[in-house]
């Protein structure tokens, strides 16, 4: 069994996390206010409702509830136990906790536990076989000549599954029985039951998730036989869903923060080919196009994406269905690059050069507009008059639907020039084209908010401003009563004397009127009993049961100001002191409603009369939260 983490290790531990750092590898954040807003991981929003403290080291979601600190965060995006966030979040500040501390502690589902460990063995079983037996020696130096160095190949992990269809099972059959490598999608059954690889003759790459952890492997044949496809991936289990996962998004998310900016890629070979000649924000999708969940897991990280597919037909066709997925409401500021003569990524590194490639990344982007152009003419014949005509009607649509009017008046311009014709012409028609458009609805997910540090005030292409994040949502709505206990439990929290005053005050006897803040109060003043210091809330976290944990997160996310009156602290005592009073007077309210229904005029009478008596005791109270 694991030995109990120390609890001055985990003080140590957290006490070098800054939970803004620790938060921003998985969400881009904007500043506001005090707090940093941002997407929710763990629920899709269009609005930020989701918030981080850093000077109390904890974050809040307003919309779905989840709070904490940075292990609790680490715990629900990770599916962690605490001890194994605690270990994540130590490697991720430069230490390293004991394996004593890890040991054999139940993990926060063993099922995934056990999916992860298997993908794990199996992955360094492949790369072993890759690198260091005779049986690899083929794919490893097919990869060398595809130009893929030594390092590169270690940064991956790429692996080799050889042609013999059982050596990983024979591998992993040691430590798992037959039931659970069937839940893997490392396996097929044939029809006697028994378990055969997968993958075989195939280069490896495994898929990590967003945290690290290998969920999957895509094999690419080794050697073409028939009806075999090119890639094969790993089928869905309760460990992987290829709609959920980017390839490289757990490498790439530090360059995407740092550049402002995604780079998406249709394949495998793409990405680590870009990696390898410097691009390395970049990332792919597990499928032949991208989802809602991919595009949003994106989103959280960065507002700004180049989609970089090959550059044959099939490419072009695949980059404009992203760009339909991407456009309206998804909130990005996209760019396209085409590489020429029909090239794919890894096949322009390996002609022209790392240099060559940076370059068209960073300096030939074009806008949706400028790509739909582009595409628009490499499909048209403007040699007679009835297809210059159709093209100039077709373009002209797409440069009406360009939001900026800055980039469709250089688009209009553009396009005199090419086709030779009056510019006036030109723009007469796009103003009839644009009367003929349906109403767009504004794009509630760009509106302006700051933009992050150190990025440039406009994009560095068409002309246009970036798209921006959206204010971060209004908190919900909750009654007086509720508000008063959060706004007062706060005040506790921040500011111990607030409890001598109300303990003084109510002669000792002062108890919230909710359970649960109850609970909270009486936990925090435990904390403090045993000798933790009264301003590490963060700490106070780790301290409280899960169930109390996100509301605990709730309260302290309360904009309040940084002092307080006696006198607030006497009307919040006020309110919740006439709680009692005003859920007597509605019920008594209720009895006379029903008295006057049945036709009781004695009862209707004796209710009036305690009506009345109850609301002159209210007299002179602030508002209720009826």
């Amino acid at each position: 069994m694991a030995t109990r983490i120390p609890e001055e290790v985990i003080e140590g531990i957290r006490q070098k996390a800054n939970i803004l750092d620790i938060i921003g590898q998985y969400v881009q954040l904007r500043k506001q206010g005090r707090n940093y807003f941002g997407l929710c991981p763990f629920h899709e929003e269009n609005t930020p409702s989701f918030s981080v403290a850093p000077d109390k080291q904890i974050f809040h979601c307003f919309s779905c509830g989840r709070g904490g600190n940075v292990f609790k965060f680490i715990m629900e995006i990770e599916d962690l136990s605490f001890p194994e966030a605690v270990a994540k979040v130590a490697g991720m500040v430069g230490e390293t906790l004991p394996d004593e501390y890890i040991g054999t502690a139940a993990p926060a589902d063993p099922e995934l536990a056990l999916l992860r460990k298997m993908h794990t063995q199996a992955a360094a079983f492949y790369h072993h076989i890759l690198v260091n037996t005779q049986v690899g020696e083929t794919a490893l130096a097919y990869l060398h000549q595809r130009g893929m160095a030594d390092d590169l190949i270690e940064t991956f992990n790429i692996g080799f599954a050889p042609d013999t269809g059982d050596v990983l099972w024979q591998y992993l059959h040691e430590h798992y029985d037959d039931d659970q490598l069937r839940t893997s999608g490392l396996f097929n059954e044939q029809d006697d039951g028994h378990l055969r690889d997968r993958f075989y003759n195939r280069v490896m790459f495994p898929v990590r998730d967003q945290g690290g952890q290998i969920v999957a492997f895509s094999g690419r044949i080794l050697t073409k036989t028939d009806n075999a496809p090119k890639y094969l991936n790993s089928p869905e289990t309760k460990l992987f869903a290829k709609r959920q996962v980017l390839f490289n998004l757990d490498q790439a998310k530090a360059k995407i923060r740092e550049d402002h900016r995604a780079v998406l890629f249709e394949g495998f070979m793409d990405v680590i080919s870009a990696y390898s000649a410097g691009v390395t924000n970049g990332v792919a999708s597990m499928g032949t196009s991208l989802t809602d969940q991919q595009i949003y897991d994106l989103r959280r990280l960065t507002d700004r994406l180049v989609i970089c597919y090959d550059g044959d037909a099939p490419g072009i066709a695949a980059a404009k269905r992203a760009l339909g997925m991407l456009s309206g409401d998804q909130g990005f500021n996209v760019s396209v690059v085409v590489l020429p003569d029909n090239m794919d990524p890894d096949e322009f590194v390996q002609k022209n050069g790392a240099d060559a490639f940076r370059r068209q990344i960073a300096d030939q982007r074009l806008t949706p507009t400028g790509f739909g152009l582009r595409e628009l003419r490499s499909r048209s014949d403007l040699n007679g008059d009835a297809g210059r005509a159709e093209y100039t009607d077709a373009a002209l649509e797409i440069i009406a639907a360009d939001p900026s009017p800055a980039a469709r008046d250089n688009y209009l311009r553009g396009l005199s020039k090419q086709l030779d014709v009056d510019l006036n012409a030109l723009q007469a028609s796009l103003i009839q084209v644009q009367a003929q458009m349906p109403k767009q609805r504004p794009h509630s997910r760009r509106q302006t908010a700051s933009p992050p540090r150190g990025a440039a005030p406009y994009d560095d292409y068409g002309g246009g401003a970036p798209a921006m994040m959206p204010p971060p949502a209004a908190e919900p709505r909750i009654t007086l009563v509720e508000r008063t206990e959060q706004d007062l439990l706060a005040l506790m929290l921040a500011h111990s004397e607030v409890v001598d005053l109300v303990q003084g005050w109510t002669n000792g006897a002062f108890q919230f009127i909710d359970v649960n803040y109850q609970t909270l109060y009486l936990l925090w003043q435990d904390y403090i009993a045993s000798g933790h210091d009264k301003h590490d809330v963060a700490g106070f976290n780790d301290y409280v049961p899960d169930a109390e944990n996100a509301l605990l997160a709730a309260v302290e996310m309360r904009n309040l100001p940084t002092d307080y009156t006696e006198d607030q602290v006497r009307d919040y005592l006020r309110i919740l002191s006439r709680h009692p009073l005003h859920t007597q007077l509605r019920e008594l309210q209720r009895q006379l409603h029903q008295a006057r229904d049945n036709g009781d005029a004695a009862q209707e009478l004796t209710l009036a009369q305690q009506i009345i008596a109850l609301q002159i005791r209210l007299k002179g109270t602030p508002e209720t939260d009826a």
